[in-house]
């Protein structure tokens, strides 16, 4: 898939766990979906 590509090249040899998801039908057209997610490390 084209965009897993721009994904992994953009964080070239670190694999950084991610999920890419599509949306198919929008409230209206031309409307935009912004997701925000936070991610930790805790070390022990």
């Amino acid at each position: 898939m084209a965009a897993w590509k721009v994904v992994r090249d953009s964080f070239a040899d670190h694999d950084v766990p991610s999920t890419l998801m599509g949306v198919t039908v929008l409230g209206y057209k031309d409307q935009l979906v912004e997701i925000e997610a936070v991610a930790a490390v805790l070390d022990s």
